[in-house]
Order: C-alpha cells, then structure tokens, then sequence
C-alpha cells in the first residue's frame, strides 16, 4: 500500500511539474506572438505615416520652387500661387493646410490667409529654427494648436531663399494629429490596445484610444523607462513589457523610429488580452491536475472518471488549436486589408503568401502566383534581383530600397520595397517577406523637380544656375588651355511692345522660337540660357580671339531679322548685345555679367539692334551713373537741393519781369553738381518725380515770400520734366504747391518740352486745360528743337515761346539763325504768343532781338542764376535801369 501511495505521490508530483513547465511554455509562446503581432502592426503603420510626410514633403518642395520661381519673376502673380497651393491640397488629401509666409513670419499665401493678412507664425518652433538656419532642410514643429483651422496638428516647414540664399520665408504644411488617430484605428488588435505617436522629446502627438480623463493627451511628456532608453540609444525598432505612464494598462509594446523625422511610433497590446487564451488553458490544465490527482488518489474507485478526464483533455487541446487558428485567420485578414502590396516566398523564390494589394499592384491574382516564381522582373535587372534575394536568405532585412519592377502587362514600374527574412519554427531561414508600394509618381515628381532646378520652364533651356556650372567648366578648360571663353547678354529690342498688344501667349511663342534660332547659331559645346523676360546669356567656349565672336553675332542678329510667323502674324524683331569676355575682362561669371550687361545698354543707348564689346569707360560711367542715382535717393532728405533763380527781362520796359527756377544740387563731397550730369540720372531711375514735386513747392513758396517782402510781381517760371508727365500726379502738386504757399496761379508758369506735347496727346491735352483753369501760365521751353507744330500750339493754349539759345548763340553771325528766329518771333505774335529769347549774353544779340521785336530775354547779359536772397538784392539794383537801343545798360 505505501509503495501505490509513493507511486502515486511521485506521478502526482511528475504530472504537477509537466503542468507547470507546459504552462510556462505556453505563455511564452503567446507573449512571442504579441509581440510579433505589435511589431507587425507598428511597421505597417511606420510604413503609413513615412509615406504620409514623403508626400506632404513633395508637396512643400514643389511649393517652394514655385514660391521662388514667382520670386525671380518680374511680376508676381499671386493668384497664381494661391491656385498652385490649392492644387497641392487637393493632390494631397493629409495636408490640412498649406501657406506661406514672409522672412517676418506673417502670411502671405495659402489656406485660409486672406489679403491684407496679420496672422503671425515667427513664435512656432519651425519658423524660428529655419530663420536661423535657413539650409536645415525639412523640419517638423512641435505638436501646435492652429491659429486658422482650431486642431492640433503636426506642421512640416521648408525655409524659403532669395537667390542669394538669404531667408526669406518659409513653406508650411499642416497635418492633422486626427489623420494618424484614424489610421490607428483602423488598425486595433481588440479591448486593451494602444498606438502612441511621439517626437523625440517624448512628448505625445497622438495616441489611439483616447483616455477620458486627460483633457487633451497632445504634448503630453510620457514615456517608460524601457522606452525611453530605446529612444536615447537611436535604435530603430524594439520591444518590451511594461505597465503605460497614460492609463496604467500593463501591455506588450512595439517600438520603431519613423524614417526621416524625429518622430516615433508605440504600439500596446494588452498582456490581460494578449494571455487571455492562455489563462484559458492554464485553469483546464490546473482542473486537469486536479482531477488526476483526485483520479490517483481514488483510482481504484474512479478508473472510468480517469477516461473521462483524458477526453476532456483531448478536447482542450482542440480547443486551443481552434484558437491559434483563429488567431492566424486575424493575421491573414491585416495583411489582406493593408494598402500596401504584401507578400511572401520560400528560398526557391516561388510565391507562398499573396495579399489583395499586391494583386491590384502587379495584375496577378493569388492563384495564378502562389506555388509559382513571380515573372516581375524586367529585362537587364536579373542580376540586381538575385543579389537583394540573396541577401536577405542571408538574414540582412533591406529597408525602402527602390528598385524596377512590371506587371502582368509588361507595364514598367518604379517600385519602393522593404524585405526581410522568415524564420521556421528551428529559426532557419526558409523564405522572405516582402512589403511593396509603386512610387511612379513620386520619382516623375522628384525628375521634375530636377528639370525645373536647372532648366527654364518656358523654352527648355539652362537657368543660370545650369549656366553657371557650364561657364565654370569652360574657363577651367580655357585656362588650361590658352583660350578664351565669351559671355554675350542679349536683350530683345521693342519685345514688351509685342507682348502688350498682342498677348502673353504670342511672346512666349516668340521667346521659344527665338531660343530654336539662337540654337542654330552657336555650336553644341556653346551654352544658351534664358534668364527670365526676353534676356538670353550666350556663353562661347574655346574662343582663340576675339574675332571668332564675330561670325556668331552676324548669324544671330541674321537669325533674328528674318520674320517670325507666329499665330497668324508676322512678326520681326531685333536684339542688343553686349559682350564681355574672360579673362581680360573678368575672372569670375558675376563680374562678365554685370560688364556684358552694361555693354548691352550701351548698344540700346547707340540705337538698338546692335552689340558692343565690353570697355573700361563704360564702366566708369556706370559707377558714375550708380553713385549719382544712389545720391540722389537721400539728397532731398538731406535737403542737399537749392534753387537759384535767373531773371526774366522785359525788353521793352527794362523791368525784370520774371525769374526762371533752376534745381542745383550741393552735393557733400563733389560740391555743386551740374544739372547737366544729375538730370538726365534722377529722369532714367524716376527719382525726378519726387524732385519735381520740391522744385514746385519751394519756387512757389519763394514766390510769395518775394510777394511778402515787397518786390513787385514777379512770375515764377517751373520747368516741368515729361517724366513728371508720364508717372505723377503733376495737376494735384501744383494745386498743392498754390494753395500751401499762397501764391496767385497768374505768377506761376510752367514750362514745357515739345516732347510732352506730341505724345499721348489726349490725356496731355486734358492735364493742361485744367492747369489753365487754375489760371497758371504754360510757356514752351526750348522751342524750335524738337517736334514743332502750330496745331498743338493753338489746341494746348500757351502763353509764351522760350527761344532756344542755340538759335540766339549765333545770331550776329548765322543768317539762317535770324531768320529761324524773325519767323518763331512773327509767328507767335499772329498767334497772340509772347516770345522770350534765352541764352543772351552780350549786347549785339539784345539789339538784334529788339530789332525782330522780341519782348523778354534772360541770359548772363543781364544776370547769372543765384540764390534766392542775392536775387532780391538784384531786383533792387536793377531798379531805374533802362535799356538803349544797342543794348547797353545805363542807370
């Protein structure tokens, strides 16, 4: 009897034993396939939300290259670039905003942003990394509340350049957190799961489910130790038990860092779920034990009760393959639905497992693959094939490695793919998984992006950054071997004329068919680009002289005589050239272009349709012309302008009449500049429009402050520039200038060129009838120069003939000179004009002039221009004079 109880102990214990290590067993086994489970699902959603910001980065680099091509434009279109934007949202779905703002963080363009927008982004810590360092590429913002759309989103930022690299804004793209709490959810294992997105300060973008009793869980610091120390040593994926900081729930978690961003993912599985089976199994088999242990003790009474438990354990053990099997079904069913082409093949390469998208992907279905190689390989990319397949039988996993592949079709395909190996139930390799997606599009996008960085978009030819590169290869060869390299900067004559009338659509047909001829007139080692309206660069290699540009500008301006038919019109046209060639006029390409480029104007200042060679006297000019434009723009603040003032004679009294303003400029280091050099510099950059505007508000203020002190009246005579014309309000700064000053409209005259007249001569027209109604003067200065014409002299109203001195500096001497003169001064006294005689410098021309019955005259006869003060005390001296008829002065 002791030795069936010592026997039956000693099973007992046995059966005790094996129960506890089968159980241990077990539960490893289902920790292995949670966590295997959690991994899965961590890199399919790893796979999401990369692929997700790729496309939200093509998105903002094709914004950025259409910013900075609207930025180099002459004009800007932003309507243009609204619509471009709209266009990138609505290709990119996840994109919840797309804008654009200044170098001051307002802005500008985009979703939302209204004209006249305040709306200010300089805090975001996106704007702030990228203002200080502009070339850091993509960055991705902290979790932010948006200031237009009201939720928490993710902001991916590019900064925006001037062509001289400085920063000048950015392009940010806004995704909503919600986007990859969707994609969370779609993807749960059941009760109790968890999927997390961090950044890398372990603070929380989103999280999936949320928790009740956290207000918002966005931005959140979290993180176990487990995880923490994954993040620190930068490993890419991994896995470990732990109870969360969140919600208290112990879950198996998986980790993997998102490619390319400082962003992270963790997936949870609850262990009460994950062990759910298992606990199952764990209370059958201690109900076994029990039962055989009660079995033993009563064995000889319960032999029956002993079968019947073995059947139950039969019976358990079904019961736990039917849930291993359903737990494969739940396996097959997230790879079915993934979006991304899944499949897996054993070590002959033959096809064992075939999802719904890599049917849709390649053309095949399931049954014509499985059992069977897979025939997407096309030709030329055997080899390649072999060695990825090889490589991962090898155990190396390959991550998003972009390779060619076809379909069923034959149809070729540019393919993204990450593989890695399959262990057997011994851990030897016996096949490879392989995770797929077709990134056609996306490589076209990154090929067009490419064409767009180095080619201009309207005609196909370099950009001046391609241009650059070329000219740096040709002066190298040239140096190397003697020769020279030519750089012609050619600008269209008269192009802006066709534009304007005939549209936009026929200039850049011209521009392209011009961009074919130049081609033909340059060799294949030559380089032509376009660098934005109608300039073209031309760089000429391997030169031995000077004289071989020669044959290629008379092929060019032949090239460019010949008619353009285009559109149904016949169009010509011509071009300025200038040349400039290295290295005797520069070494470096920024210095051959602004010296080719002063060399072009000064063949449009020789008439146009012409070229000219680079020479150091324009250079000088230029500098000259740059340093007096830029004077200019602080004269007037620095009130370095005067005005001195030339009296106006009545030839038949002896009284002074009049004074002529005349604008003088001090300027700090040169002293007092001629009119003759600053002139012609403040009409060319326009500045003469806001001079102008002084010159008639000082002459009239000096005019009524003369009126003040007691002289007698006085008309004040105010040349009018045609640039004044052209761009100011010239009928507005008179008004101003009379009623700020006091002075009577019947003491103001304004002086006008014949050149104003004879253009637009409507609107012209118009001006000067109302400046007649206020009751000022009009005089016409220098006549007899230009476009004389007795119509606009009667249609435009004049008062007064100002003689120009050329005709009266010869008129003792030059009959022709008299006679020009006897008949302008015959001629406005038929019309009821007066007539004054300007340069008059000695006492023969004043007789003369009395003898053709002239009534005024200024000149340095009488008085040199001077300031306003010493002209007072001329008026005074002048007082009592008369004027005999041989012109002399007496008291």
């Amino acid at each position: 009897m002791a030795r069936l109880f010592s026997g039956l102990l000693l099973l007992n214990l046995l059966v005790i034993a094996l129960a506890v290590w089968a159980l241990f067993e077990s539960r490893l086994k289902y920790e292995e396939r949670a966590a295997s489970e959690v991994q899965n699902l961590a890199l399919l959603l790893d796979h999401d939300i990369a692929a997700s910001l790729r496309e939200t980065d093509l998105s903002l680099r094709a914004t950025l290259m259409e910013v900075e091509r609207n930025m180099a434009s002459e004009r800007r279109d932003d309507q243009a670039l609204n619509f471009f934007i709209e266009q990138q949202l609505f290709q990119h779905p996840d994109l919840d905003g797309l804008r654009v703002t200044d170098e001051q963080g307002r802005m500008t363009h985009g979703t939302g942003v209204l004209p006249g927008s305040q709306l200010m982004v300089a805090d975001r810590d996106y704007f702030v990394r990228l203002r200080e360092q502009p070339y850091a590429g993509l960055v991705v913002g902290q979790p932010a509340l948006g200031r237009i759309s009201g939720k928490w989103v993710i902001n991916l930022a590019r900064a925006i350049r001037t062509p001289e690299g400085r920063f000048a804004g950015v392009v940010v793209g806004s995704i909503p957190v919600a986007r990859f709490s969707s994609a969370f959810a779609t993807l749960t294992l059941g009760p109790g799961d968890s999927f997390t997105l961090f950044n890398s300060d372990m603070r929380v973008v989103t999280r999936h489910p949320e928790v009740p009793t956290v207000a918002t869980l966005v931005g959140m610091k979290f993180g176990s130790p487990a995880l923490q120390s994954l993040v620190r040593s930068e490993a890419v994926e991994g896995s470990y038990q732990a109870v969360s900081s969140i919600d208290g729930v112990h879950r198996v978690f998986a980790y993997r860092k998102v490619r390319g961003v400082p962003l992270h993912i963790v997936a949870g599985l609850s262990t009460a779920v994950a062990l759910a089976g298992w606990r199952q199994e764990a209370l059958k088999a201690m109900g076994l034990v029990g039962v055989f242990v009660l079995a033993t003790l009563v064995l000889s009474w319960f032999i029956c009760q002993v079968w019947r438990q073995q059947a139950q354990a039969v019976a358990a053990l079904r019961s736990v393959n039917r849930t291993l099997d359903a737990e494969k079904y739940l396996n097959q069913t997230i790879i079915q639905s993934s979006p991304f082409a899944i499949y897996t093949r054993n070590q002959q390469g033959l096809v064992t497992a075939w999802n719904l998208a890599a049917e849709k992907l390649f053309g095949w279905r399931a049954e014509e693959v499985l059992g069977k190689p897979l025939l997407s390989v096309p030709i030329g990319k055997e080899a390649e094939t072999r060695e990825l397949r090889e490589r991962v039988l090898r155990g190396e996993s390959i991550i998003q490695f972009e390779v060619q592949r076809q379909k069923r079709d034959g149809t070729v395909f540019e393919l993204s793919t990450t593989m890695a190996p399959l262990r057997g139930a011994s851990g030897e390799i016996d096949g490879y998984l392989a995770i797929a997606t077709d990134v056609t599009a996306r490589k076209q996008a990154e090929r067009q992006i490419e064409f767009l960085a180095y080619r201009d978009v309207l005609t196909g030819l370099p950009n001046r950054l391609l241009l650059h590169d070329r000219f740096t290869q040709a002066i190298a060869y040239a140096d190397r071997a003697g020769l020279r390299v030519a750089l012609l900067f050619i600008d269209l004559d008269n192009f802006k004329t066709i534009n304007d009338s005939l549209g936009h659509a026929v200039g850049d047909a011209l521009l392209k068919e011009i961009a074919l001829r130049l081609g033909a007139c340059v060799r294949e080692t030559d380089t032509i680009s376009r660098q934005g309206g109608d300039e073209f660069l031309i760089v000429l290699s391997d030169l031995s002289d000077t004289d071989a540009i020669s044959p290629v500008l008379a092929k060019i301006r032949e090239q460019l005589h010949a008619p353009f038919e285009l559109d149904g019109h016949e169009l010509t046209t011509s071009a300025s050239i200038g040349i400039a060639i290295y290295p005797s006029d520069g070494r470096d390409f920024e210095t051959l272009l602004k010296k080719a480029d002063t060399a072009m104007y000064q063949a449009k200042d020789a008439g146009r349709n012409s070229y000219r060679f680079f020479d150091e006297q324009m250079n000088v000019k230029a500098v000259e012309h740059l340093s007096l434009k830029t004077g200019l723009r602080r004269a007037l603040d620095r009130g370095e302008f005067e005005l001195h003032y030339q009296p106006q004679i009545d030839l038949g009294t002896g009284k002074v009449i009049g004074a002529e303003a005349l604008l003088r400029w001090r300027h700090p280091e040169l002293g007092l500049v001629s009119p003759a050099r600053f002139i012609p510099v403040a009409e060319d950059s326009g500045l003469i429009v806001p001079i102008g505007e002084w010159v008639i508000q000082e002459a009239c203020r000096q005019g009524a402050a003369w009126k003040q002190a007691g002289l007698p009246p006085l008309v004040m005579a105010v040349n009018l520039s045609a640039v004044e014309f052209k761009r100011g309000d010239v009928e507005h700064k008179v008004m101003r200038a009379l009623q700020d000053s006091g002075l009577d409209p019947h003491c103001l005259e304004l002086e006008l060129t014949e050149s104003i007249l004879i253009h637009n001569t409507e609107q012209v027209l118009a001006t000067v009838q109302r400046l007649k109604l206020l009751g000022v003067k009009l005089s016409i200065d220098d006549f007899g120069t230009g476009y004389s014409s007795l119509s606009y002299l009667k249609r435009f109203e004049v008062d007064k003939l100002k003689i120009d001195q050329s005709f009266i500096r010869d008129l003792a001497s030059d009959p022709d000179d008299a006679a020009i003169i006897r008949a302008i001064i015959q001629m406005a006294r038929s019309l009821n004009l007066r007539t004054l005689a300007e340069g008059v410098e000695n006492g023969d021309m004043l007789a003369r002039l009395r003898d053709f019955a002239c009534e005024e005259a200024q000149g340095y006869f009488f008085a040199r221009p001077m300031p306003a003060q010493d002209f007072v005390e001329f008026v005074g001296q002048w007082a009592g004079r008369q004027l005999l008829m041989k012109g002399d002065l007496i008291i």
